[in-house]
């Protein structure tokens, strides 16, 4: 059958009423996606415990491609546009229309048959619509035949009505691998590459997976998230976020702190370390070390350096995470970011904190500040404890669910302090998640506080009192919400150059 093996075998009449707000379903959202000269509508639609991203104008499209296939008139379609050199919506929807008079078939739904083509021809499909959402962190397809899922910024996996046969996921797969210069087949039956916008794609052939080829692709957001994005959905507070500023600023780099940020797969580390990171000081040199591009500081003086994996038969082509952090340290780095510490870069990361590169940070796969110092000291990272000395903060996030809701919260920031010995790891919980309040409560005394205040020359009150203006910074970006990275970076910008100026500016 082609390409219609992706359509259900009768139109989804359940799914159908989804957009008419029948009293089983609920929509929860409803915005459009731009794909260059096309526009489509996306529905986020809450029915029988699942949530859907639906797109009214792909029902319409199956709906066309059915009546195509009775003349087999698919192909022929294609290899007309595409012979004639058709590359605008406006000529493939003549085309379209011309060919149903010339051919005498009624041809439903022309304008969403043309955004279809066009999609088509030189691109990845329907993919091109939820690749094109600032809103999704992820595309999944999971197989042949399979509807595709996508995973929300704030609705987290929704299942879509894209459902794609094999000969379309294997021409994506091709396109994808042609694209990056790069082989997939029988021999070779594992992609993972970037694209050209900096979205990390991974795809398996059916040789190895039961489904079908498979494609998962994590987006590179045009629009990262900011401190002021955190705020608004709860992770953590302004007060929360203050202290944070200071410790990784280092109260106007006197002393910034070293941090690791912990979780669980998707609990938002690489988010968090990106938001953090806008917090170093404006006129720093900084080098970032990752897997995936995910990392975007707006600062002048960046480095963004990324792993490459081994190719079939040629190891030496591998550069791995450790060789990346060893090199950055012949760099002249003020501090350094690793996207995701796994292996022996974490020994070195924490020579690099423990040589005086202050404010290095990273992110480890762990679900306590007890579980990731268990993770460092055991193989393959075996950092001796004693290292462990130059690790200032462990912020632990997490995905927690409340009120039937998947939420992202900082359940925990921990001081590692100074043990003096060779095997005692001493700790302290300075700020703990209370889920009565769903929010941060102070509970400790921090020692970095007074290293700080020794180094700076300056009280524990001037410290407080600083913190209360940047406190008073950022509760304005958040009432006023002014959220885009360019705007919070501009803001923390000005007030590392002069506080009272910037503070002024708030009220004139």
């Amino acid at each position: 059958m082609g390409i219609l093996d992706k359509l259900r075998k009768e139109p989804d009449k359940k799914k159908e009423k989804i957009l008419k707000k029948d009293s089983e379903s609920e929509i929860l959202d409803k915005y459009s996606v731009k794909v260059d000269e096309i526009e489509c509508e996306v529905f986020i639609v809450r029915e029988g415990g699942f949530t859907y991203y639906r797109i009214p104008d792909v029902d319409k499209i199956y709906e066309s491609l059915k009546e195509l296939e009775k003349g087999n008139y698919f192909n022929l379609i294609k290899t007309q546009i595409t012979d004639l050199g058709l590359v605008t919506y406006e000529q493939i929807r003549d085309y379209i229309l011309n060919f149903s008079l010339r051919y005498d078939i009624n041809i439903p739904n022309i304008d969403e048959l043309a955004k279809f083509y066009y999609l088509l021809i030189g691109r990845l499909g329907l993919l091109e619509i939820p690749l094109n959402d600032p809103n999704l962190e992820e595309v999944m397809v999971n197989g042949y035949n399979h509807p595709v899922f996508v995973f929300h910024r704030k609705h987290q996996m929704c299942e879509t009505n894209i459902v794609l046969d094999r000969n379309e996921v294997d021409r994506i797969i091709e396109s994808i691998a042609s694209l990056v210069n790069r082989t997939i087949d029988s021999r070779v039956p594992m992609l993972d590459a970037f694209l050209p916008d900096g979205s990390r794609v991974n795809a398996t052939t059916s040789d190895i997976c039961m489904n079908g080829a498979t494609i998962t692709i994590r987006k590179f957001s045009r629009e990262p998230l900011t401190v002021i994005d955190l705020i608004n959905f709860g992770t953590l507070d302004v007060d929360t976020a203050a202290f944070l500023w200071q410790a990784v600023e280092g109260y106007f780099g006197a002393k910034p702190a070293n941090s690791l940020i912990v979780g669980g797969t998707g609990s938002g580390k690489t988010t968090l370390l990106n938001v953090l990171s806008l917090f170093s000081m404006y006129n720093e040199r900084i080098i970032t070390i990752e897997d995936t591009p995910e990392l975007q500081i707006p600062h002048r003086h960046v480095i963004r350096l990324i792993t490459r994996p081994a190719r079939p038969g040629m190891p030496e082509y591998e550069v791995t995470m450790d060789d990346l952090v060893k090199n950055a340290l012949r760099m002249r780095p003020d501090r350094i970011f690793v996207g995701e510490v796994r292996g022996k870069e974490a020994y070195s990361l924490l020579v690099a904190m423990n040589t005086g590169h202050d404010g290095c940070s990273g992110t480890l796969h762990a679900n306590s500040a007890d579980e990731a110092i268990l993770r460092l000291l055991s193989p393959p990272m075996n950092v001796p404890p004693i290292m462990l000395n130059s690790l200032n903060f462990i912020i632990n996030i997490q995905r927690i669910r409340r009120g039937g809701k998947t939420l992202r919260r900082i359940l925990g920031i921990i001081e590692v302090l100074p043990s003096g010995g060779e095997t005692e790891i001493a700790k302290t919980t300075l700020y703990e998640y209370s889920a009565t309040k769903d929010g941060l409560e102070r509970k400790g005394v921090c020692m970095w506080e007074e290293e700080v205040c020794e180094i700076a020359g300056i009280s524990r009150e001037e410290l407080f009192r600083d913190r209360n203006m940047r406190k008073r910074l950022l509760t304005y970006l958040y009432k006023n919400n002014i959220r885009k990275l360019e705007d919070v970076a501009k803001y923390i910008r000005e007030f590392q150059i002069n506080p009272e100026n910037a503070l002024k500016k708030l009220t004139s």
